[in-house]
């Protein structure tokens, strides 16, 4: 008696697939990906102006690298 082990198969395919996305996407750092979410979200929000769609993004990009180099020295500094 065989067993069919294509179903298993499948489903490791997909987990490999949604895993090489994720850690394409996502990295090192969930926070700067949720962050550049939100400033492509809030450029949208904002396409209809041709001042403060970029003026947006422009701040809340400086704000999101500030925040994250301010996130790694905090838990560098604690650690040790």
């Amino acid at each position: 008696m065989t067993t069919d082990n294509s179903g298993s198969k499948v489903w490791k395919a997909v987990r490999g697939f949604f895993a090489f996305w994720k850690d394409f996407l996502v990295g090192d750092s969930p926070v700067l990906a949720l962050g550049v979410v939100i400033i492509l979200c809030v450029a949208y929000i904002l396409r209809g102006s041709a001042v403060w769609a970029p003026t947006a993004a422009v701040i809340l990009v400086l704000v999101l690298i500030a925040f994250t180099v301010w996130q790694k020295t905090w838990t560098r500094r604690c650690a040790s």
